[in-house]
């Protein structure tokens, strides 16, 4: 198996791998390459070190070599000879000053030196022993054969040395500036290298973590691109047939089998959940809408219903009120026929009657269109009206059929309050169950008074239904606005009316509550939100 795979299948962590091992050989090339130069820059410092310290040592050889001729001087010429012991130190000292020298050539395998260094050492040893010779002479007073091997040998030795001497001299001193141009050149080799391992360090993993990223933001972007197209259609709540298959289209494009492509395979698997779920919801939402227009259907031939039941109820005071009319009229009309046919036509009296029947259809026509707008079917639209007036209609419908059943009706509206938004047959309706609920109760009530208020409660428009009936227990005050309750005997109420009351008191943001106490009668508020 090749060291360096890296392809899309390759797990995102062994991705990454390659570069880190590359980065870290390139890191211990760099420094194998830094421990090179320093070795050598090392090895180079202590060669400039030695040397130096050969060319000291030949300074102080030519220095010694330099003293001795000078105390030889002293002592052959100007009888100075305190000088003897000090000649024979120096002359003693030059062969160690030259093992030194050649110590530190054989340290650093400086042929040159080495060859330097055999060539002198016999040069030394005779220069070393005429100057004893020349000393002893001295000592002996034997001054002229002194003299003598001074001019003739010493001198002639000791310029030959000296002469080696500045010759290596110089020649360490060109070694020394070779070897730092040699330093400096290393330097520049170095940094060189250095440079270029470092720019192609960085250019391999650059194209590795940019392959990397390539293979890991492309799929993320798919991904995103996919999710983008379900969450924009979803969230139009709108039937689009292909969207779902638009988002697969998109995934397609991840073949990997990295973890980015089992998380694409995982996401294509919950694409096709949402859309089975999203098929059974619009489905669900298709049967629900269905359900929810066969409610409104059944709630809207409910409310019909009701206000038809209410008409029912009152439907002998209605017989009794239009009547009236009726008969008024007839006998107007027959008492008109009669003063026609008489010879001397009465124009004022006809005329008087003629009145009377206009006043009496108008009479009936009020009440037969207001009978005729509170049974009309179908939705009433919510407008700005004032409850005093709502009452006052409703008792057009509602008056006779309470006089019949000997109840006396009492007004308490209060003036100059502010409208309500409503529907102003619905709020009628509310009313005319509330009256005849409260006619009903004082059936068998020796006092029936029936009092209607208005009045303002807070932030709402109030408005009481109360009555001297029998009244309610507690029990039957917590089940009074239940679907179906009724305390009526069978076959004279539903048990809807005060549901259906309850339920439009409801939808205008009100409230209905009921007060009531045994033996005394009940007490029924509907509470409506006022306008500002």
């Amino acid at each position: 198996m090749p060291l360096f795979i890296n392809n899309k299948n390759t797990p995102i962590k062994k991705k990454f791998l390659q570069p880190s091992l590359f980065y870290s050989i390139g890191l211990v090339v760099i420094f194998l390459s830094l421990a090179i130069f320093y070795n050598s820059y090392r090895q180079s410092h202590h060669l400039i070190m030695d040397l130096l310290e050969q060319k000291n040592t030949l300074s102080q050889f030519e220095v010694k070599v330099a003293n001795i001729n000078q105390d030889l001087v002293q002592l052959l010429y100007f009888s100075k000879k305190d000088r003897d012991a000090l000649i024979l130190a120096n002359a003693e000292g030059l062969p160690a000053v030259m093992v030194d020298f050649k110590g530190v050539a054989l340290k650093h395998d400086l042929i040159n030196d080495i060859s330097l260094a055999e060539e002198i050492e016999p040069s030394i040893d005779a220069l070393r022993l005429l100057t004893v010779k020349i000393v002893g002479f001295v000592l002996t007073n034997k001054l002229s054969r002194a003299l003598n091997i001074y001019e003739h040998y010493y001198v002639l030795q000791a310029t030959q040395i000296l002469n080696f001497v500045n010759e290596a001299l110089y020649g360490k001193v060109a070694q020394i500036d070779r070897i730092h141009e040699e330093i400096e050149r290393q330097v520049q080799f170095f940094l060189g290298i250095f440079l270029a391992e470092f720019i192609f360090v960085f250019a391999v993993l650059y194209a590795s973590y940019f392959r990397i990223a390539k293979q890991l933001v492309d799929p993320i972007k798919q991904l995103q691109s996919a999710a983008n197209i379900i969450v924009k259609y979803y969230s139009l709540e709108e039937e689009i047939e292909n969207y779902f298959s638009y988002s697969i289209d998109v995934l397609k494009a991840i073949d990997s089998e990295d973890e980015l492509g089992l998380l694409s395979n995982d996401f294509k698997e919950m694409i096709f959940l949402i859309k089975r779920s999203t098929k059974e919801k619009m489905a669900a939402n298709q049967q629900l809408t269905i359900m929810n227009e066969q409610l409104i259907n059944t709630q809207g031939q409910l409310l019909q219903s009701a206000k038809l039941a209410s008409i029912g109820e009152i439907s002998a005071g209605l017989a009794h009120e239009l009547n009236q009319p009726l008969g008024t009229i007839k006998l107007s009309a027959e008492f008109a026929h009669e003063l026609m046919e008489e010879s001397e036509v009465n124009a004022l009296q006809v005329i008087r009657k003629l009145e009377k029947i206009i006043g009496q259809v108008d009479r009936a026509a009020k009440i037969i269109n207001h009978l005729k707008i509170f049974s009309r079917q179908g939705e009433h639209e919510f407008s700005q009206t004032d409850i005093n007036w709502i009452i006052e209609e409703s008792f057009i419908l509602l008056a006779e059929t309470l006089k019949m059943a000997s109840i006396s009706v009492t007004l308490e509206l209060a003036s100059d309050l502010p409208k309500v938004n409503c529907n102003y047959i619905q709020i009628e309706q509310v009313l005319t169950n509330l009256v005849t609920n409260a006619r009903d109760a004082m059936d068998e009530s020796i006092g029936k008074r029936l009092i209607v208020r208005s009045y303002i409660g807070g932030d709402n428009i109030c408005v009481d239904v109360e009555d001297e009936g029998k009244g309610m227990s507690d029990s039957l005050m917590t089940k009074i606005f239940d679907p179906f309750f009724t305390t009526k005997i069978v076959g004279k109420g539903t048990g809807l009316g005060m549901s259906i009351s309850y339920g439009i008191v409801k939808d205008h943001g009100g409230t209905l509550n009921v007060s009531s106490e045994e033996g005394k009668g009940s007490c029924f508020t509907m509470s409506l939100p006022q306008i500002n």
